[in-house]
């Protein structure tokens, strides 16, 4: 087994639109032995960490609270408080790291949020975590 062997492959997004299938134009590389290595060495350094700072539920349940209540410092508010008139604001989702823009269209409880990437939306039943109404640019 060698380090140059190839394991499987890296995809990026090339920043194109396939213009007959409106998704985007991807490129795939080789991933050899060395960088999968390396991958799962960072994934688990990455749970050591994680365990080592959040033993147990109650010391992540801390940390989530801490995280919430320094966003909430910072100008966000509940999801569930977001406006309902079709408005574009920013969101953060539970089991994301970024910050998207959002929508929600319809009274409740029968409206719908959607959340947007660069080129793709998330319609749900469930209100983002967290949100913002200033600093969206359209």
């Amino acid at each position: 087994m060698s380090d140059q062997e190839i394991v499987g492959h890296k995809t990026f997004d090339t920043g194109e639109i396939d213009e007959a299938t409106g998704f985007p134009k991807l490129r795939h590389e080789p991933l050899t032995r060395a960088e999968a290595d390396a991958l799962w060495e960072a994934a688990k350094a990455a749970e050591a960490k994680r365990t080592a700072d959040m033993p147990d539920e109650q010391s992540a349940i801390d940390a989530m609270f801490r995280a919430w209540l320094r966003l909430k410092e910072l100008g966000w508010k509940e999801g569930i408080y977001a406006p309902r008139d079709g408005s574009i604001y920013r969101v953060i989702e539970l089991g994301s790291t970024g910050i998207f823009k959002g929508s929600c269209h319809g009274d409740w409880p029968d409206c719908t949020w959607t959340t947007y990437d660069d080129r793709d939306s998330y319609p749900s039943s469930v209100p983002p975590a967290l949100f913002r109404t200033d600093d969206v640019q359209a």
